[in-house]
């Protein structure tokens, strides 16, 4: 028989008594620790925004750099339009984590004041949400600059274009 005797946060702390060999067992799943769950998200936050920093000053040198080879067709540089797209969703991704950053910051604040239930679940689902946004996000951006990578190494492979460097 499992019972649920304690619930905060979505975290639930659960008894469960089994019968092994006719000993009783109580097992107990503490709660998670209200300030980790908090610090874990807010890390979780900044760990992807500077992925997505690195992402986008990744994608500036590919367009900016010389030292690689570039395709002279219109129609296969037209994929490097596909930065666009992703740029955006890089940008919503950090706008996201710093919506959990900025939860992160009012959870110390409020908890100063000492312990507010209502206002640590509200913070929360805050958190909640604005992660699953960010990595949305992120992975729609990369998914674009997938996309640039299959048409470039495709065109790479295929081209005849060989030590040809354009600038």
């Amino acid at each position: 028989m499992v019972r649920v005797i304690s619930s905060r946060l979505g975290v639930a702390a659960v008894c469960d008594h089994r019968n092994l060999l006719g000993v009783r067992m109580v097992l107990l799943q503490a709660p998670v620790d209200e300030a980790k769950f908090f610090e874990a998200a807010q890390t979780l936050a900044q760990g992807l925004s500077q992925w997505c920093l690195l992402i986008i000053g990744g994608s500036l040198v590919i367009i900016v750099s010389t030292s690689y080879y570039r395709p002279k067709s219109p129609r296969v540089r037209a994929a490097y339009f596909l930065f666009v797209p992703a740029w955006l969703c890089l940008a919503v991704s950090i706008y996201e984590g710093i919506r959990v950053q900025r939860s992160y910051v009012a959870y110390l604040v409020g908890s100063r004041q000492g312990p507010n239930i209502q206002l640590s679940n509200q913070i929360a689902e805050t958190m909640a949400d604005a992660t699953r946004k960010q990595i949305l996000s992120l992975q729609a951006a990369l998914g674009f600059v997938g996309l640039w990578l299959l048409i470039y190494v495709t065109w790479w492979i295929v081209s005849g274009q060989h030590g040809g460097k354009t600038a």
